[in-house]
């Protein structure tokens, strides 16, 4: 082999070792998802988004929620028996990424709620809800 021949072996391993891999992986995908809507007073600005992916989260996109003086609590509701069980809370932005139990039926609990809840040691669902959609896919 020839030190020329050698030499663009030698370039092209090195390069093919350096080179990163792709750092961003593909985002999960989604196994249901349900557009939200103003429910009851709320202003029907009010609008949303819920995603339930693959890996087992529930990703939550609000939009001009009227402010509350408490806090913004996400649930899913049994529209059968409204049972219904706290996925976690919003934060002061507009997305949230909450982690679903590993044994929920989203074929019974299909209808994602956004509350507004007061700070009042009660963890039972307000009955002020803002925003609500049926998960569908």
């Amino acid at each position: 082999m020839t030190a020329a021949a050698a030499a663009a072996v030698g370039v092209v391993g090195t390069a093919s070792v350096l080179r990163p891999e792709d750092p961003t992986p593909p985002p999960p995908q989604v196994v249901a998802s349900a557009p939200l809507a103003a429910y009851g007073s709320t202003p029907p600005t009010a609008t949303g988004d819920a995603r339930v992916l693959q890996d087992g989260q529930l990703h939550l996109h609000v939009a001009n929620l009227p402010r509350v003086p408490g806090y913004y609590e996400v649930w899913l509701i049994n529209p059968t028996t409204m049972e219904m069980f706290s996925v976690g809370t919003l934060g002061g932005g507009s997305d949230a990424l909450l982690p679903l139990p590993p044994n929920v039926d989203l074929g019974s609990y299909s209808v994602v709620d956004v509350s507004a809840e007061q700070y009042d040691n009660n963890s039972r669902h307000s009955g002020d809800s803002l925003l609500r959609g049926t998960l569908t896919g």
